[in-house]
């Protein structure tokens, strides 16, 4: 993956992060009790929704247990408040290189239920992992909208960056031939706590749906790929899946290769121990020395031992939501000039790097700018968006066996200049509408037709999760996504039906190494 597309994606993290992680004030303090495996949890009323925060899944993974797999968390005794969200999993702070934010110890989960619900209400649960490219950002922290649809939202945090997705050949020797697959195995370990507890919240653990935007995307597209995950989630829905998440390109051995550079940049490693020497040195100085900004899942190790698309052709029966913003790549080029200088030589020579000199020509043909308003700015990033997530999410709709509805975010945002044709439908924009919270990139006030489309994606995600199937009464007819057809539902002011999007261009795209 190129470095331009990590520094991009972790740049728009740390943006994101400060508002997403806010801490949300409950209207009431009214003390919630549920008991768990692990103790007795008392949570708050906040307003429709109960919420139970800062849960502990898995022990503290401080000490000898930096870079293990997670351990059971001990129980505890009496009542312990869930009343406050826990720290992120530690990671680089927005003035990098100075400094990090977070904690080490962040192994913690919310879970967010309507009021009425009890144990027996077996409602569906929607586990959501976040974005941040593997290596920032945290859980989020309001699900009202969600929950009020009728089901239980649990988010959760994962080791991130160094602690999560680097190995070193001296872990991968003492833990079965591979390492750095530390933030999974945290997801997977979340995955059966819900599956142990969530009963008592009055949810249903043979209804669950795994979901992500951006990294989470990545990692749930993983875990449907993993033999690891099997009986923990029913459905899966996935934004934006990476061409370098489907193939080989991420391997337990580049996990091991970044190790070896962090351990070099430490100085531990011409150390007698070179583990107990990392083990030894403080979590800030390895989050800034390991330079990890976006990691996907590795293959070849114990979550994901095959290529996703070689574990998922024809193999997987989890039924599936998957699409992706039209253009979604254009958080990738905010440093570029704007639109209107962009000359027709930057468009052959990025054309040219992303695919190849011969095929970037072809390309060029398939995405005239006279398509795109006479902007060969908007040519370029709709390529480049088709090329790196695009087609990757066409490839994941044809190779999935199981029930498949496929879905394009083309929404200009139209009250203010923040997110308008700035940004078009960039990477993350389809998230405010889902979650129905339009403080996710800070202060927005949306139109009606906006608030609309919102509580549209907002009950076609819920009834996925309730049914399998996301249709519903008062919704457009979305129909079933098919191989022949490639039905797809464009996600805008109104929503269509669209078929067979840059069906050619995908044909030529599949074929090519982007970012060669």
């Amino acid at each position: 993956m190129s470095s331009r597309l990590h520094g991009a994606v972790f740049a728009l993290a740390l943006v994101l992060a400060a508002p997403l992680m806010a801490h949300a004030s409950p209207d009431s303090a009214r003390g919630l009790v549920v008991h768990t495996q692990g103790g007795n949890l008392r949570g708050i009323d906040n307003g429709s929704v109960s919420e139970w925060r800062g849960i502990p899944y898995a022990a503290p993974p401080v000490g000898s247990l930096r870079w293990r797999a997670p351990r059971p968390t001990p129980k505890w005794h009496g009542v312990r408040n869930a009343t406050e969200f826990a720290q992120p999993c530690i990671q680089v702070a927005g003035d990098w290189p100075s400094g990090t934010r977070g904690s080490e110890d962040c192994l913690y989960l919310n879970v967010f239920a309507p009021e009425a619900a009890v144990p027996g209400s077996r409602l569906p649960v929607m586990v959501h992992l976040h974005p941040g490219g593997n290596a920032g950002f945290g859980p989020y922290t309001d699900a009202t909208a969600m929950v009020k649809q009728g089901v239980i939202v649990v988010t959760l945090a994962y080791r991130l960056g160094v602690f999560g997705f680097v190995g070193h050949p001296e872990l991968s020797a003492k833990q079965g031939g591979h390492s750095g697959e530390y933030g999974m195995l945290d997801q997977l370990a979340a995955l059966r706590w819900v599956q142990d507890n969530i009963k008592t919240f009055g949810g249903d653990p043979a209804n669950v749906t795994l979901f992500g935007s951006s990294a989470g995307s990545f990692d749930t597209v993983a875990l449907m790929a993993s033999p690891l995950s099997k009986g923990l989630f029913a459905r899966a829905s996935v934004q934006g899946e990476p061409v370098w998440g489907l193939d080989d390109s991420n391997t337990i051995r580049d996990a091991e290769k970044i190790g070896v550079r962090t351990a070099r940049s430490v100085g531990c490693d011409t150390a007698a121990h070179v583990l107990q020497c990392l083990r030894d040195k403080p979590a800030s100085l390895l989050v800034k020395a390991s330079g990890v900004r976006d990691v996907l899942p590795w293959t070849g190790g114990a979550v994901v031992p095959q290529t996703v698309s070689s574990a998922l052709n024809g193999e997987d029966d989890t039924p599936l939501l998957v699409g992706f913003d039209r253009e979604e790549d254009r958080y990738n080029t905010y440093a570029y000039p704007a639109p209107k200088r962009y000359t027709r030589r930057l468009w052959i020579m990025d054309t040219n790097f992303l695919l190849g000199p011969q095929r970037g020509k072809r390309a060029r043909s398939l995405y005239p700018p006279h398509a795109y308003g006479g902007s060969r700015f908007w040519s370029y990033i709709t390529m480049e968006t088709d090329a790196v997530r695009g087609c990757p999410t066409r490839r994941l709709a044809n190779e999935v066996e199981a029930p498949t509805w496929r879905w394009l975010y083309t929404h200009t945002y139209q009250n203010g200049d923040s997110f308008e044709a700035a940004g078009r439908a960039a990477h993350l924009f389809e998230d405010p509408f889902l979650w129905g919270n339009f403080e996710l990139f800070g202060q927005y006030t949306p139109t009606p037709s906006e608030l609309n489309l919102s509580s549209q994606m907002t009950a076609y995600w819920t009834n996925f999760a309730k049914s399998g199937n996301p249709n519903g009464p008062g919704l457009p007819q979305w129909p079933r996504y098919d191989e022949k057809t490639e039905s797809t539902l464009a996600l805008d002011t109104p929503v269509r039906v669209i078929s067979e999007y840059h069906e050619r261009q995908c044909h030529l795209l599949d074929k090519s190494e982007v970012f060669p």
